[in-house]
């Protein structure tokens, strides 16, 4: 790699380890016992970084700061402000329900190419709707270079006892999001945020709850998807102040780059500058092909899937879950069919 992709690989992965662990939705579930260490000195995030470096130096493969496992793009709400955009996929484009099978293959592919995972996330849609969650979990928590794994739910669906033992583990926590105040969802569906709160703590469960301390009033509304060669400069700009950097996502054996890419990848027509960002897990001939690809993909400056994205417009304080009806989403698909 020339100069600047090893500057921005040294951003997106190596330097991006600390930055990731100290988020703050993250650090108080995985708290790193050497980072904290090290925050004692002056340097002790440069001497971490390098680290970092000196790994990579030694095992030419990437290190991987964070990645969300797409379990199924289906869910039991219907939010206006989704940030994976959930309500307005079409029913050919969902993301359905990935079997263990699938997930372990996807996983025994990835952690051959890469020297670590920091954070292993799964995600949806809601999650708990996938039948073999437990399982994919448990797999994923055995595996030594998965230093930390977690799971997003949206509280409508309580863990079963199988579930509730798997995720008893050091190394896992649940990121729970508080929709309490949403009366009225589709179905008959009830927000069980306290039932679930208590039953994971009760079971010694690590959880993560920041909309309940922020009065369920930090949602935004997602950008605006349009295709449009915006100025490099402002992407660039965009992209480093975008929660886009800390949800790198993996769906149905793509690494994307976020939750709105999920959407963009399976809704909306590709750039071939998009298509050549891709990395395509399941297509690699080999580790060593793969690995070079997801070294690649952390060499960028950003991501060609922001061309899509428009922030001019964004409001934030909003309130948590707001829901659309089929209609308006139905509204939504069609008037954006031809992007």
């Amino acid at each position: 790699m020339n100069k600047q992709d090893w500057k921005n690989f040294k951003n997106n992965s190596i330097r991006h380890v600390w930055n990731y662990a100290h988020a703050s939705w993250v650090w108080p579930l995985f708290p790193n016992k050497f980072m904290a260490f090290l925050e004692k000195f002056k340097n002790g995030k440069k001497f971490f970084n390098s680290l970092q470096k000196i790994r990579f130096l030694i095992t030419q493969k990437p290190i991987i700061p964070d990645i969300e496992y797409v379990v199924t793009t289906r869910c039991t709400m219907n939010c206006k402000h989704c940030n994976t955009f959930v309500p307005y996929f079409s029913d050919d484009s969902h993301v359905k329900s990935v079997t263990f099978e699938t997930f372990k293959q996807d996983i025994d592919t990835l952690l051959k190419s890469i020297d670590y995972i920091y954070s292993f996330g799964f995600v949806g849609g809601e999650t708990l709707l996938n039948k073999d969650l437990a399982k994919m979990i448990e797999y994923a928590l055995s595996k030594r270079k998965i230093h930390h794994v977690f799971i997003a739910t949206n509280c409508t669906i309580l863990p079963n006892e199988e579930l509730l033992k798997v995720m008893k583990h050091k190394k896992f926590a649940a990121h729970i999001s508080d929709y309490r105040d949403v009366k009225k969802i589709k179905g008959g569906i009830t927000v069980k945020y306290e039932e679930m709160k208590k039953l994971l703590l009760d079971n010694g469960i690590k959880i993560s709850n920041h909309q309940e301390n922020l009065n369920r009033s930090n949602w935004m509304t997602m950008p605006e998807l349009y295709k449009d060669r915006q100025d490099v400069e402002k992407i660039i700009e965009n992209f480093n102040r975008c929660f886009g950097q800390y949800c790198t996502m993996l769906s149905d054996g793509k690494i994307l780059q976020c939750t709105i890419s999920v959407y963009m990848e399976r809704n909306l027509e590709l750039t071939q500058a998009i298509k050549d960002e891709i990395v395509d897990i399941r297509a690699a001939k080999n580790s060593k092909e793969l690995t070079d690809k997801i070294i690649k993909f952390y060499c960028r400056p950003y991501s060609e899937f922001c061309h899509y994205c428009h922030f001019e417009n964004i409001q934030t304080g909003l309130p948590c879950g707001e829901q659309i009806s089929a209609e308006e989403a139905a509204l939504y698909i069609q008037n954006n069919k031809n992007l």
